[in-house]
């Protein structure tokens, strides 16, 4: 099954610097990133307010685990938002190539 990864960033030269480690150790076959984003959230009792990035990684879902460790791993934020989301479809081709760079 392929899997997006829904991960916030706290710019977009963070976002890069995850999306070319995720494609470049294999555990995605694509990023993309959506260079800014308003975030509202619940931080240390308070609620805050931020500017963010967002990551989209595209791989399988035998590489969820994977990809979370080396979000984590090279991450800025204590506890960053990792999401695995299901895709119900995929176009055959596009499947093939997830499937074909992904290791």
């Amino acid at each position: 099954m392929l899997v997006l990864i829904y991960i916030t960033c706290q710019d977009k030269e963070e976002a890069n610097n995850i999306g070319n480690t995720l494609v470049k150790n294999r555990l995605c076959a694509c990023c993309n990133i959506i260079k800014q984003i308003d975030s509202i959230y619940w931080w240390e009792n308070k609620i805050e307010n931020d500017k963010e990035s967002v990551l989209i990684a595209k791989t399988l879902e035998s590489k969820i685990d994977d990809v979370i460790s080396k979000v984590k791993e090279t991450h800025s934020y204590d506890n960053p938002c990792i999401l695995a989301i299901p895709t119900l479809k995929a176009s055959e081709e596009y499947e093939d190539f997830i499937n074909d760079e992904v290791d």
